[in-house]
């Protein structure tokens, strides 16, 4: 599926290893199956875990999605684990696959620099917090987790309701004025350029599995039609 969405022509693919049964085995047989086309693997880890979010960059992912960021100390945390020490808490290896296993010696100077972070606010308080969050340094998205959002609101999966849409625009305007890049999901395409024409520019519209069930149920529709 990693290949064949990377052919589509997909800017990047989500690895989610929060609600998905992946292994960073299975992430780096995904990075291999996306190499020989311009897609790039960001991985979800399940948690902000500075050992889970090592060995996901150690396997070579372009960036880390974090969910569940509700301040900035948290924030920090995030950022701290994707660096080196002495300015954070990443452990350093001279043979994982990010570096080419050895044969890129240049990586340690390049990789704050090309590794994005993103981090998911899922709250209220999260929004509440987001100038705080921004102002953490190395933080490049803060990116709206809509249906968790509903979720803590009592309002799962009730995107449309008025308290569950104005929380969803609050956190959009902030997160634009904070400068930091803007995130989230989307249904469909339409709505992922919807969403461009607002600001968003890290948007995830639907996955391997909606994307081929959707496919599969219209294919059967149109072949049962009377």
């Amino acid at each position: 599926m990693a290949e064949i969405l990377a052919y589509a022509g997909m800017d990047f693919l989500l690895i989610d290893h929060e609600h998905g049964q992946g292994t960073i085995d299975d992430a780096v047989n995904q990075l291999r199956a996306m190499k020989g086309t311009d897609c790039v693997g960001i991985l979800r880890v399940p948690s902000n875990d500075r050992v889970y979010i090592k060995r996901a960059l150690d396997a070579g992912v372009a960036g880390i999605m974090v969910p569940n960021v509700d301040n900035a100390v948290q924030a920090r945390a995030v950022v701290d684990a994707c660096r080196y020490a002495p300015v954070g808490v990443r452990g350093a290896f001279g043979g994982m696959r990010a570096m080419n296993y050895g044969f890129n010696p240049k990586y340690y100077e390049e990789v704050a620099a090309d590794t994005l972070i993103a981090v998911q606010v899922e709250n209220s308080d999260a929004i509440d917090n987001i100038v705080e969050i921004a102002g953490v340094d190395g933080i490049d998205v803060i990116f709206i987790g809509p249906r968790d959002l509903s979720a803590t609101l009592g309002k799962l999966n009730q995107f449309s309701d008025p308290v569950v849409r104005g929380e969803i625009e609050r956190a959009e305007q902030a997160i634009l004025q904070s400068g930091k890049i803007l995130g989230s999901t989307a249904m469909n395409g339409k709505v992922a350029r919807e969403m461009a024409g607002v600001g968003h520019r890290f948007i995830i519209s639907g996955s391997d599995a909606t994307l081929l069930g959707s496919a599969a149920a219209a294919m059967l529709a149109d072949a049962r039609a009377s």
